[in-house]
């Protein structure tokens, strides 16, 4: 009997069945080396390497192999960056995967990524810290308006520092607990031995010294300034601050304007008092027995006063590379007839030896300016001071005057109320000092109240009302090109919407604002006291 012939859907099926336990036992993959799995792995994208960590526990661990993640991030955060020509690219490339190969191991670049990625897109998640630490029923309106005057808010690792009269110097973790508290100093003796109060709080500044005496231990140096124009200064080293050692108070011999700002770079400490004084300090440092160097003494240096510095003011502090000297920077406004206002730096060179050394100061002339009646533009008279210009250049009002400045050497920046910032760079030689034209950035939807920028070009930028805060890049774009600086806005995450939106009504932003690699610090004023408010991006 002649085979019925199968018709097409039939033997289809057939074929199918026939071929799917083949199919079903081919595990190529699992035929592999580690080595081989880990160099096809670097191929993939973040989401893929998340994916495929979900497979098994070996991929699992495969795929959160650090060097994965160190070409992940080098492809997307380092590589765009990098100069055009060949062999400055190939330069960078080795220097990036090959320097400190030792200190590297027990690196997470998986979580370096992470936190990168987050800051690329504005991710974070949101807390509140309650600094106020009194109970609603025990609030009391006159110690309200007391702490709304004098408390100040400085931040510092995964901890907040708060000064203020009543409760003296706090320090909390990020969680809102309190690890440590320590009164103020209250009086001192004069030259006649009358006690003399130091006031209330008016400055705070905290600076970090890694690897004490190669410990490997980091410690924290905490100054507070007053009214009265003295300072004292904090210690402590244990990693959760639960202790603060008071090592040293200066009393001024007569009394002086308050202390509006404070910074420290061993061993010279500068003040910049209200009326406009900058005071320089040298410490000098002994050895006790436990052979833990301890500040002893400190000097006065130099006093300096000016009478063109304008608010606002940014004072800052850092080393030169080359040499042991000292570099401390004002950053100012003042007003300029050609153009509103313009800004100027005055740069103050400290040598451990000899005390100060030089001062020297320069100012940006706007880019924008548009002259009247004169027909010279205003970039061919750069070299000229600012009192040598005549009456007939006009006022530009468009130009705002700044309502913040942030200085992190070459990077300077302002904010302004009409929705904008102004970046700047500073050139700093041993033959030179000059700020370049400033190059306006937009993304703001409404006034911007404070701007900080730290080092490599990371800036933090927050409206006046408090509810947009925006992340920038300036190290990716130099002012040099003339495509326009991108920004990113801060974008909460879904389970804190709700908590943010009733935060923020009858809340009003308070005076500090400030940020590290892992997050950025708002402080918040209220009916009841003062809030913190932590973006984390971990």
């Amino acid at each position: 009997m002649a085979k019925r012939k199968l018709s097409s859907a039939e033997d289809n099926t057939q074929g199918i069945s026939r071929k799917q336990p083949h199919l079903r036992h081919s595990d190529y993959f699992s035929k592999l080396s580690d080595e081989a799995l880990l160099l096809i792995f670097s191929y993939l994208s973040s989401g893929d390497l998340t994916a495929c960590a979900s497979v098994s526990k070996t991929w699992s661990t495969l795929a959160s192999d650090s060097l994965v993640w160190k070409r992940l991030f080098y492809s997307q955060f380092v590589e765009p960056r990098l100069p055009r020509k060949f062999w400055l690219r190939r330069h960078a490339e080795d220097q990036f995967f090959h320097r400190s190969r030792e200190h590297e191991r027990d690196s997470e670049w998986k979580s370096l990524y992470k936190l990168r990625y987050n800051w690329h897109k504005g991710r974070c998640s949101i807390g509140t810290i309650d600094v106020s630490c009194l109970p609603s029923d025990k609030w009391d309106a006159n110690l309200g308006e007391r702490l709304d005057q004098n408390m100040i808010v400085r931040f510092r690792g995964r901890s907040i520092f708060t000064v203020d009269s009543d409760f003296g110097l706090r320090a909390w973790d990020a969680r809102g607990g309190l690890n440590a508290s320590v009164a103020l100093p209250r009086t001192y003796g004069d030259e006649g031995g009358r006690e003399v109060a130091y006031g209330a709080p008016s400055a705070l500044y905290i600076h970090t010294q890694e690897n004490i005496a190669g410990s490997g231990q980091s410690e924290l140096t905490i100054i507070v300034g007053f009214t009265c124009g003295g300072f004292a200064l904090y210690t402590t080293r244990d990693d959760k601050y639960r202790s603060f050692d008071l090592r040293y108070t200066h009393s001024p011999a007569s009394h002086q304007d308050s202390v509006t700002a404070i910074v420290y770079e061993y061993p010279f400490l500068v003040t910049l008092s209200r009326d406009q004084r900058v005071n320089i300090y040298r410490f000098q440092r002994t050895d006790d027995h436990n052979e833990n160097k301890f500040l002893a003494d400190a000097t006065l240096v130099s006093s300096l006063k000016s009478q063109t510095i304008h608010g606002p003011i940014s004072l800052s502090m850092r080393k030169s590379a080359q040499s042991e000297r000292v570099f401390a920077t004002i950053a100012y406004s003042h007003p300029f007839l050609a153009s509103g206002w313009t800004v100027a730096i005055q740069e103050i060179e400290l040598d451990p030896e000899r005390g100060l050394v030089n001062l020297r100061a320069a100012s940006s002339l706007p880019k924008e300016s548009p002259i009247i009646g004169s027909p010279r533009s205003l970039r061919s008279r750069k070299a000229h001071s600012p009192a040598l210009f005549e009456l007939d250049f006009g006022f530009n009002e468009t130009l705002s005057p700044p309502t913040s400045l942030s200085y992190s050497h070459p990077f300077l920046l302002s904010s302004h109320t009409d929705n904008t910032l102004i970046s700047y760079l500073v050139k700093s030689t041993n033959l030179e000092l000059t700020i370049s034209e400033g190059k306006r950035l937009w993304g703001h939807t409404s006034g911007v109240a404070q701007v900080e920028v730290k080092d490599r070009g990371k800036a933090v930028s927050i409206s006046s009302n408090g509810c947009e805060i925006r992340v920038w890049d300036l190290e990716s774009y130099p002012l040099g090109r003339d495509d326009s600086v991108e920004s990113v806005k801060l974008r909460i995450g879904e389970d804190n919407l709700s908590t943010l939106a009733e935060q923020v009504e009858g809340v009003r932003l308070g005076k500090f604002f400030g940020f590290d690699d892992e997050k950025v610090v708002v402080e918040q004023e209220k009916s009841q006291g003062r809030t913190i408010m932590l973006y984390d991006f971990t």
